[in-house]
């Protein structure tokens, strides 16, 4: 009797002390969501504010609100009421940093003549877009797949513009080269100004000069 007493004792105080372990530790929720939505974001502001060549790019892209000469500026036609980029012919994918590419072109679209045309191709990326209304343009450089549709979606009108960039195309070559040449004419220009400056001041010096005679 002793010792069945004693079992049912040390039974009880086994279940209540397991109770208390199990009722003392905290529910941790899975991370795994939080750390990829935490390490996007990340990556988005060293992008931005970083001391890179990646974030100078990012952060004057931001800046830009028409393409650069040079730039592969593409326009296309489209209903004028909301539209997908599936309705333009186009499959996007987003890699990682939020970059958005053409994954694919479907026949028989407009994406699909632009491409006989040798205008867009599979693999360019997207860095910029048509605004809501009129002839600017967004930065689409690391927006992501979500909000390229978004902007999409919400542009008005019968055409809509994108800028793209591919690694294996001479836009990047003819951005360069076209800056190169804009440079120089503002150069030209600042001498001309200056030359011009120089010499109405030589002539109010030759005035003043013959005015004392």
């Amino acid at each position: 009797m002793a010792a069945a007493l004693k079992t049912a004792l040390l039974l009880a105080v086994t279940t209540g002390a397991s109770s208390f372990v199990v009722s003392r530790v905290p529910y941790l929720p899975r991370p795994e969501r939080a750390c990829r939505a935490a390490s996007s974001t990340n990556i988005q502001m060293i992008n931005l504010f970083g001391n890179n060549d990646e974030s100078k790019k990012q952060r004057d892209a931001l800046s830009l609100r028409s393409a650069r000469p040079g730039d592969r500026k593409v326009t296309f036609r489209k209903p004028n009421s909301a539209t997908q980029g599936l309705m333009l012919g186009l499959k996007f994918r987003e890699s990682f940093g939020k970059a958005v590419y053409i994954d694919g072109i479907v026949p028989g679209s407009e994406a699909a003549r632009l491409e006989q045309q040798g205008k867009i191709k599979k693999g360019d990326e997207v860095t910029m877009i048509s605004a809501t209304f009129g002839d600017e343009m967004w930065s689409a450089r690391n927006v992501g797949k979500y909000r390229l549709e978004k902007s999409i979606a919400v542009r008005q009108g019968m055409t809509i513009s994108f800028v793209f960039e591919n690694s294996d195309d001479n836009s990047k070559r003819a951005r360069q080269a076209a800056a190169e040449k804009a440079k120089k004419e503002n150069q030209r220009i600042s001498r001309l100004q200056a030359e011009l400056a120089k010499e109405v001041d030589d002539d109010k010096k030759k005035g003043s000069f013959f005015g004392l005679f």
